[in-house]
């Protein structure tokens, strides 16, 4: 009997390692004992399976051969015996991995190289539409250009009296009195002479009539 360096927990595990002890070959008991060499991450490895392992491996096995639904199923004993043979000799089913050093290898974390996709935001257009705040400075504007375009100070006509605002007034009248103005355009057509004692020639030629010629017409 081949002694294996296999550490049994509980009455299947022992079941397991005194048949592999009664069955297994000197290269099988080698592989138990002293674990595979096999390269991953571009290093070389040593995989050592254990019973842990087994038992693991078996019930996965034993989950196939169950009926759809069903949470047990009835495994013969050669069949788990022939799992275990199975189990230890093939090299592809990995163990433990660990170093040459003999420590546990720890499995770098897999760095993602996926790119990053920067999304470049286009700058927000400017709303070009005038808004109801740029009508009312528009108004504003032309409100200020058509503003009183007078000659006189419209500040200082807001100060003036009552008197000097008649006297303006008379003053206009007086002017206007040896004015002929268009009634259409409002503009001077025919300056009155300033010699009150002239009167009409047509009126003066009517007069002479009435008179019979005893007013000299000049």
């Amino acid at each position: 009997m081949i002694e294996l360096n296999l550490t049994a927990s509980g009455n299947e595990q022992t079941l397991i390692k005194q048949y592999l002890e009664n069955n297994a070959s000197e290269n099988l008991a080698e592989k138990i004992n002293n674990g595979v060499k096999i390269v991953k991450d571009n290093k070389i490895l040593i995989s050592k399976k254990d019973l842990n392992g087994f038992m693991k491996f078996a019930n996965e096995e034993a989950r196939k051969l169950a009926e759809t639904g069903a949470n047990c199923a009835c495994v013969q004993d050669n069949i788990v015996f022939g799992w275990a043979i199975h189990y230890f000799e093939e090299d592809t089913i990995e163990g433990t991995l660990y170093n040459e050093d003999g420590t546990e290898h720890k499995p770098a974390p897999k760095i993602s190289t996926a790119q990053k996709v920067e999304v470049k935001q286009e700058p927000k257009k400017e709303n070009t539409q005038a808004s109801l705040f740029d009508f009312m400075d528009i108004k504003t504007e032309i409100k200020e250009e058509t503003k009183c375009e007078c000659a006189c100070d419209c500040e200082e006509d807001e100060n003036w009296t009552e008197e000097e605002i008649n006297e303006v007034i008379e003053q206009e009248k007086q002017e206007n009195q040896n004015k002929i103005i268009d009634s259409e355009t409002g503009e001077v057509v025919e300056q009155k002479t300033n010699n009150s004692s002239s009167i009409n020639k047509e009126h003066a030629q009517i007069l002479y009539n009435l008179l019979d010629g005893k007013l000299e017409v000049k």
